[in-house]
């Protein structure tokens, strides 16, 4: 991953990275054909300058991935945002309502209790951008006597056609989320955030605020001696790279605890999400 998001990597292992990203995707990996979504989605946007922007094959890859055993349930947001970009209201209402539900209840069974897991006012750190999302998708659809009713409609429509494996892609999910105990055998170094209160960040002048709610996800290389990221690249940004960059800022200044390299000397990674809220939009009631 990190050499085909690198720019600064050397052509040859890019062109390595992309056919074996191919191929994991095609043997049914979801991860590899969400990453796929991603880069045709974004185009030449996405800061890896991969390959042109193809609607119909980044919905071909994000489908492969929903369809797969294990797909990031991101992946459904991405999908309601490639809808919404060409016009197409009922797939995107739809994927947008199924990732709300679906990453909500994700969070509900895996949040913690320490401060900069979750706030008591803002339970849901994703609510503000699950709220932008789903207005712009009644905003696209045509007009209706009850849009409510129809949004509602669409998204039963979906359970029944897909509920089964949408309820499977969330205990997948939850299978994969880190957890206290053991560790499977897994003998791979891993990341610790840095035990100083990082919940508050503060854009850097140098750093673009986000003009509205945005989701960022990163593939964040650590830095054995600890503290902030050894290397940093984007994976997907929701809506978009522009909406998302200035999140780039807040997740450079994640620190990790020391650790110490695998035995080969290769670094430990983590996939690091980050959300910015504007406090104007939401789905949590407000005090």
């Amino acid at each position: 991953m990190e050499a085909l998001l690198d720019r600064e990597a050397p052509p040859a292992a890019r062109d390595r990275a992309m056919q074996q990203l191919v191929a994991s995707a095609q043997a049914g990996d979801g991860h590899a054909a969400f990453y796929l979504g991603a880069l045709y989605r974004h185009g030449m946007d996405h800061p890896a300058r991969r390959v042109e922007r193809d609607v119909e094959t980044a919905r071909f890859w994000l489908e492969k991935c929903v369809a797969s055993p294990r797909c990031p349930l991101v992946a459904l947001a991405s999908l309601a945002e490639l809808e919404l970009a060409v016009g197409n209201a009922k797939p995107a209402m739809q994927w947008a309502q199924a990732w709300v539900v679906l990453d909500r209840e994700q969070e509900k069974r895996t949040r913690g209790d320490r401060p900069q897991d979750n706030t008591h006012d803002m339970p849901y750190r994703n609510t503000a951008y699950h709220a932008f999302l789903i207005d712009r998708c009644y905003k696209a659809m045509a007009p209706a006597r009850d849009v409510d009713a129809l949004g509602r409609s669409w998204f039963q429509e979906l359970a029944r056609t897909h509920g089964g494996h949408l309820d499977r892609m969330l205990q997948a999910s939850l299978e994969d989320t880190p957890a206290g105990g053991e560790d499977g055998g897994d003998v791979r170094p891993r990341l610790q955030i840095a035990t100083e209160a990082q919940r508050t960040k503060i854009m850097g002048g140098d750093a673009r605020i986000p003009l509205g709610p945005s989701l960022g996800l990163f593939l964040y290389r650590g830095n054995p001696a600890g503290g902030r990221a050894d290397g940093l690249w984007m994976i997907e940004a929701l809506p978009n790279p522009a909406g998302a960059r200035g999140l780039e800022a807040q997740a450079r200044s994640v620190r990790t605890l020391p650790y110490t390299p695998a035995a080969d000397g290769r670094r430990a990674y983590a996939y690091l999400p980050m959300t910015f809220n504007d406090g104007v939009w939401s789905l949590t009631p407000q005090r």
